[in-house]
């Protein structure tokens, strides 16, 4: 995949950092999004509107929100979720189902993503995408 195709998913670590106005995540997100190629999933919509804490930061992040390319969950994202939290159970991790669902999505559509989490790097063909 050439960078033109390339896809990121913005994990809510990241976008947190992005409206604190974290420069350099700004300037990748920012960049990214001009380039239409930053996506976000609705398990992430639900970790950012369930962290406000006003109704003025709720509408202007919902306004946000729609602006932003959107990675439905599919049939085929659940079962690859299902697959990755038994074959992590089974080696005795645990991670958030969220974040396995973002995985499932992410691997399911060849997307990297964007995240300060460490734990995503425990899910295998996560492809995680670096700062450069």
């Amino acid at each position: 995949m050439s960078q033109m195709d390339e896809r990121i998913i913005v994990d809510t670590s990241i976008w947190i950092e992005y409206f604190k106005n974290n420069k350099d995540v700004g300037k990748i997100v920012d960049d990214g999004l001009r380039k239409g190629i930053i996506y976000i999933l609705g398990p992430i919509i639900s970790e950012l509107l369930q962290g406000v804490k006003t109704q003025k930061e709720y509408n202007k992040l919902s306004e946000c929100i729609d602006a932003i390319p959107y990675f439905e969950c599919e049939f085929k994202d659940w079962v690859k979720a299902g697959h990755i939290s038994f074959s992590l159970k089974k080696k005795g991790l645990t991670v958030p189902l969220t974040d396995i669902v973002i995985s499932a999505v992410s691997i399911n559509r060849k997307a990297k993503i964007f995240t300060l989490d460490k734990h995503f790097a425990l899910i295998p063909e996560t492809e995680l995408f670096v700062q450069r």
